[in-house]
Parts: C-alpha cells; structure tokens; sequence
C-alpha cells in the first residue's frame, strides 16, 4: 500500500511529520484564482502568487502525487520548484500562524529531506522568513531536540 507522504516523511517523528501536515493545506486567507497575473505582486501571466507557489512547492517536496503528470503544471497542486522574486514581506497580511507553520516546514524539508537541491532551496527559504522575522535559524540538532523532546517528563506539554 502506498501512502500520500513520501518514505523520508515516514521515517521522521511523529512532531516532524506533524509539523510538514501544517503547511500542505496552504493559506485559508490566500487568493484562491490560480494564476497571478499583475506583476505588483511579484509575479506575472502565468505563475502562481508567491504564497501558492510556495505551498505547491512544499507538497512536491513531502508528498506523493497522485498523477506525476500533474506535476508542474501551472497552478497545479505540486511544483517541483519553488517560486521565484518573492518576498517574506509579502505575507505580512497573513496570520502568523500560517507564516510560522510554512517556516517550519520548510525548517524540517531543509533539514532531512533526502534530495541536496530540494534540502538547499528549503533551507534558503526557512532562512528567509527566519531573517523576515529577526530571528536566528535554528541549528539542526536544536530542532531535532524540540520535535524529539520528551514534553511529560520536562513539564512542557502545551494545548
């Protein structure tokens, strides 16, 4: 049986593999049109807006799709690229919680996934909406210790 997450996903933890479902959803609050065509906003006839392109990227990078075919076509659910010309300020009229979940997607993908492009072009932009936010990036090791801590017996179960 085949599952929709790639096997690098199943390997992860359990934290890891929930962050990664975060962000497959995208922005509730995002144009829902396919296709951007007014260039003030970083993208032209086309292409996907920056945050669709982003989020289509993010599936190609932790899901199996459906149909390979499917891959790649504009505004289609996966891109095996992420956008280009975009910028974190862009998202600034998005909820925080959305930015921060895509962030630590990208966190994770940049990280371990398995592919040195696809790890590299994730860690650039986990850099970037770190940098966006005025934040340090976490190191590998200190993300692993978070999504691997053992939060009954250090007190630090959240709702």
């Amino acid at each position: 049986m085949k599952s929709v997450l790639q096997d690098w996903v199943m390997c992860m933890p359990l934290r890891a593999q929930g962050t990664l479902l975060t962000g497959i959803r995208g922005c509730d609050l995002a144009p829902k049109n396919p296709l951007c065509i007014d260039p003030r906003y970083g993208c032209s006839t086309g292409e996907d807006t920056p945050e669709r392109g982003l989020t289509a990227f993010l599936r190609y990078c932790v899901m199996n799709p459906a149909d390979p075919r499917e891959v790649d076509i504009p505004g289609a659910f996966f891109q095996s690229k992420p956008p280009e010309n975009w910028k974190p300020s862009q998202f600034g009229h998005y909820p925080q919680h959305w930015y921060s979940h895509l962030m630590h997607c990208f966190e994770v993908v940049g990280y371990h996934h398995p592919a040195p492009d696809i790890r590299i072009d994730a860690y650039k932009i986990y850099c970037r909406f770190v940098s966006n936010l005025h934040l340090n990036p976490e190191t590998g090791e200190q993300m692993w210790d978070r999504l691997v801590e053992d939060r009954i017996a250090n007190g630090t179960v959240v709702s």
